[in-house]
């Protein structure tokens, strides 16, 4: 049956259907509901009177949406049992899906729920409301807002028995993520399911608050609550300061405490500013001496586990005597000294700076030092990594979007990283992975200086300084097309090359700065000589990242006691004790043993950096968005060294 009314429909003939499908004596009173019939019927040319199925994804495909939520299934293990406990006990059914609607998860762990998914509500199904039309799910990710769907409330006819409460689920930065839902069968009255509504706004809120601590873990964290006698789970508004006391992000909980429309409000201001108190008197406080705010009932406090951010509290570069930014980064190694004088003298000459260099040597820290050390220092710090952004999604990331722009949208649109960055620096992280159409509006943005977000017309005129770094060479995928020249020459006025740790020659000053960063300045154990050695010769494939988390490593195993050899990872470990016995065997039978040669250097450092791999991989259960995290890649880099070395997912049996 074919919808052949007209386009556009009164408010009377949408409200009179949904008097047939409520009853007597049952008005609509959500707007939300209203607003999703009218644009079923207006904008999706739904029929109200047809049967609307949806639709099922193939397993491949569902593998692929399924991934980006893997590391958040992971870390949300207490949350989900807590809500499945109650859904179980209350005989419901529990379903997360992205933001397409798509059911990536569900628990069944009732006889309920396993014959609502026999209905449709399974994993891999879809509940767009442009597909299905008004439902939990599907409008929720419309207006992303918190909302029951009762009954007769539903688009659909087959969907009336049921009632399903759901709540949006969004990433740290604010963009949709997805949306947890739990439904049942209708009974009694729609006011009766506030409770459910209450448990899964309750779980998305502390699941956000997850993601923001994981994204935000190098900042300050402070939490704002109304009251301080409240459990540790309500610590769901929280602000992410950086080590002037600016504010880097905050959650949706303190959006709304705050009475707060947009995030820009007040991202890159100093936090006197949006909370009325001095940065000094906030990192003072704690959960049980708390810093009141004004005359409200009011508090803040930070969270414990801070990263060393109260020795100071203004940009370095400000500070008269301190140790410049860039010769900071650039430790006791020459080359990087002589690199630091030369972009100190570039830094604000108006020429872009490309960085390069292996993963992990650290590129967004030299992109840091070198905003640190500019006159730009005050002025936002904005990151993007074109590789960790599905390319459907980084158009919009980068250059922002305006009101109903795309099914999906937040209401007001959203500004991109582009103006958001407005006056200080954009770091373009991975540019290498861009997409080729988006290199041609990137290009003409860095040209022009002004941006169009997506769905507008009127361009908006920004001040534009960006640095780029990739572990990728450009000239290569520029010879194959993968790559626009133009921008090439665009963005590489000057190339610094950072070299990898193996060939660095301020080793040794190097571990002693990350085990003092790693102890928050306090004595760091000493290393035994051979530990030092070890750690000294041993080729770091995965570079300074992977020094770090080696060094975390043998801090836990040691205890405070000297770190000794067997204190390190086992990759280090098994290599140093592989390259010691070595000369022991040339010393037996010196005419056999031939000298060693680059290949044989080469071949070592690959089996090196292929156990890396299968070390990292393991500890995150093959969770390639954790794993590409923790080694600083992108998941597709990260997929080409799998295939690379052979690697198998010991999930995947023998084939």
């Amino acid at each position: 049956m074919t919808w052949v009314k007209p386009m556009k429909h009164k408010d009377d003939e949408i409200a009179r259907l949904l008097g047939e499908r409520l009853g007597p004596g049952k008005p609509l009173t959500d707007p939300a509901i209203l607003g999703s019939w009218r644009r079923c019927m207006e904008q999706y040319h739904l029929d109200p009177h047809a049967r609307h199925q949806s639709p099922r994804l193939s397993e491949s495909e569902l593998n692929l949406l399924r991934e980006p939520f893997a590391e958040l299934l992971h870390l949300a293990v207490p949350v989900f049992d807590r809500l499945r406990r109650t859904a179980v006990e209350a005989g419901y059914s529990l379903l997360l899906t992205d933001a397409q609607g798509v059911v990536v998860q569900s628990y069944l762990d009732s006889g309920l729920s396993r014959e609502l998914a026999d209905k449709g509500m399974a994993v891999g199904s879809v509940w767009s409301e442009q597909l299905v039309g008004t439902n939990g799910l599907g409008t929720c990710l419309a207006t992303g807002l918190p909302m029951t769907v009762y009954a007769g409330e539903h688009f659909d006819q087959a969907l009336l028995p049921f009632s399903c409460s759901t709540a949006p689920l969004f990433s740290a930065d604010g963009s949709l993520l997805g949306a947890i839902d739990i439904s049942t069968y209708a009974q009694g009255s729609k006011a009766m399911q506030q409770l459910a509504l209450n448990l899964v706004q309750g779980a998305a809120e502390e699941l956000e608050a997850l993601l923001f601590r994981q994204s935000h873990r190098q900042h300050l964290l402070v939490t704002l609550a109304q009251g301080t006698a409240l459990p540790r789970p309500a610590e769901t508004a929280l602000l992410a300061l950086d080590q002037r006391g600016h504010v880097q992000g905050l959650t949706g909980s303190l959006l709304r405490l705050l009475s707060l429309r947009y995030r820009e409000e007040v991202l890159h201001r100093p936090v006197s500013q949006v909370l009325g108190v001095p940065f000094e008197q906030l990192l003072a406080a704690s959960r049980e001496r708390p810093c009141r705010l004004g005359a409200l009932p009011w508090y803040a406090w930070p969270l414990p586990g801070l990263p060393g951010l109260t020795q100071t509290t203004r940009s370095p570069a400000s500070l008269p005597g301190e140790v410049n930014p860039l010769q900071r980064a650039a430790g006791e190694d020459p080359c990087l000294q002589r690199q630091a004088d030369i972009c100190q003298k570039m830094v604000d000459r108006g020429i872009s700076i490309l960085i390069q260099g292996e993963t992990g040597t650290g590129k967004e820290v030299w992109a840091r030092a070198l905003h640190d050390s500019s006159q730009r220092r005050h002025k936002p710090f904005v990151t993007l990594n074109c590789a960790a952004i599905p390319e459907t999604l980084i158009e919009s990331e980068l250059f922002g979007y305006g009101s109903g722009a795309f099914t999906g949208a937040l209401k007001g649109g959203k500004m991109g990283k582009i103006q958001a960055s407005a006056g200080g620096t954009l770091f373009l992280d991975e540019i290498g992975d861009m997409p080729l159409a988006l290199q041609s509006r990137l290009l003409r943005v860095l040209a022009e200086q002004e941006v169009t977000p997506v769905g507008q017309i009127n361009p908006v005129p920004v001040q534009l300084s960006v640095i780029c770094a990739t572990h990728r060479a450009l000239p290569a995928l520029v010879e194959q097309g993968e790559f626009r020249e133009d921008l090439y020459y665009r963005i590489s006025g000057l190339k610094v090359i950072l070299p990898p740790l193996r060939t660095r020659q301020d080793k040794p000053g190097l571990i002693r700065c990350l085990l003092s960063e790693l102890t928050d300045g306090q004595m760091a154990p000493a290393l035994t000589a051979e530990a030092e050695v070890w750690l000294r010769d041993y080729t770091w494939p995965g570079n300074i990242r992977q020094l770090k988390s080696a060094l975390q490593f043998a801090l836990a195993l040691a205890e405070g006691g000297p770190i000794c050899p067997e204190h390190l990872p086992e990759e280090v470990y098994t290599a140093s004790r592989l390259t010691s016995a070595e000369p022991a065997v040339r010393h037996h039978d010196r005419s056999d043993q031939a000298p060693p040669t680059s290949a044989n250097l080469e071949q070592r450092q690959q089996q090196q950096e292929r156990d890396y791999l299968k070390s990292t991989l393991d500890s995150h259960a093959w969770v390639i968005t954790s794993a590409a995290r923790a080694l600083g890649i992108s998941r597709a880099t990260l997929h080409r060294k799998i295939n690379k070395y052979g690697l198998v997912s010991p999930n995947k049996g023998n084939r």
